[in-house]
């Protein structure tokens, strides 16, 4: 049997295509345009399903849990199933915008997998926000994106991933399109643990800023890069399993100091889950706790999570539903 660090060997001229590319592509442009931090935003794709998010963003080596392709591309070349539909939406408390998410079923070709998702980002109607005004200033604009992730399963036991993002911005001011790629690796040696890697953020991404007479401009700006490692421990993995913790850390290049995550899942019944997960920076002095629930039945599983946080766009919550064909 083939080690993890055997197959990163031989497939070295493919690893260092991809990283190649993407460093001559986010090297080919620089930010257009500079403002108040104030008023300057960046449309953060909402690439994480509600699951992941409640468990502090740290499942990217989650097999059984069925991470969404945002977080790690390579996952879905070990999914036992691959015929789900998710669909996740979200809302930010901070500046009002609202993302919806469509995940479509896996297509698979032997070890080829092909996920497909559709997204669209806008502006919230005021009646959302119950919690009061927005305390940030409010962009007006319509965001449309199309992902798709390719994992190619060489066992099953290993994967990997590659994630293409296109995103077309776009308000009464001007346009947008945007690319960015991210990378990534599962290994499963059982199933009981199991190991992830990705690198996020090759390309670039949409920002906004709002001028003084109160009109959004649009622009793109390189998008923060990551390098990001994590486990996932099950327990027990011979009945049913009522306990998933998952761990990771996370490099964003450009910031001080790494990003420590941690979430686990509790399964005190086999139809409701009750989550917690929170994100550590100590360079920065930063705690972000998370939390959420699922019910899953049948054929559906339902999915809450919120982020109480006032923190660096830590202020949302989002509903996430799967249907299971």
């Amino acid at each position: 049997m083939k080690s993890l660090f055997q197959y990163i060997y031989l497939y070295r001229p493919l690893l260092a295509f991809i990283f190649v590319f993407g460093v001559c592509y986010s090297s080919s442009s620089v930010a257009q345009i500079q403002a108040d931090p104030e008023n300057l935003g960046t449309l953060g794709i909402q690439k994480f399903d509600t699951r992941t998010l409640s468990m502090g963003s740290a499942t990217l080596a989650d097999v059984y849990g069925r991470a969404s392709i945002g977080v790690n591309p390579s996952l879905s070349g070990l999914y036992e199933s691959s015929s789900d539909l998710q669909i996740n939406g979200y809302h930010n408390w901070d500046h009002n915008l609202m993302q919806f998410n469509l995940t479509l079923p896996t297509m698979q070709a032997g070890g080829h997998h092909i996920t497909a998702r559709l997204g669209l980002i806008q502006a919230g109607s005021n009646s959302f926000n119950y919690l009061g005004s927005p305390t940030l200033p409010e962009p007006e604009l319509d965001q449309y994106q199309a992902a798709f992730a390719y994992a190619y399963a060489l066992n099953k036991e290993f994967s990997v991933g590659l994630l293409q993002n296109i995103s077309y911005t776009s308000n009464n001011t001007a346009q947008y399109w945007t690319y960015s790629s991210d990378f990534g690796i599962v290994y499963a040696p059982e199933k009981s643990i199991t190991y992830g890697l990705s690198f996020r953020g090759l390309g670039r991404e949409t920002t906004y800023e709002i001028i003084e007479t109160g009109e959004t401009t649009l622009g793109s700006a390189l998008s923060t890069q990551s390098l990001e490692v994590g486990a996932t421990v099950r327990f027990p993995t011979e009945k049913r399993t009522y306990l998933s913790i998952s761990f990771a850390n996370e490099k964003r290049f450009g910031e001080d100091g790494l990003w420590y995550k941690g979430g686990i899942e509790l399964l005190p019944y086999s139809f409701i889950a009750v989550r917690s997960g929170a994100m550590f920076n100590f360079s920065e002095s930063v705690y972000i706790p998370r939390f959420g629930l699922g019910y899953n039945a049948k054929f559906v599983r339902l999915d809450y999570m919120v982020a109480p946080k006032k923190f660096s766009d830590e202020h949302f919550h989002q509903i996430g539903l799967t249907v299971k064909f």
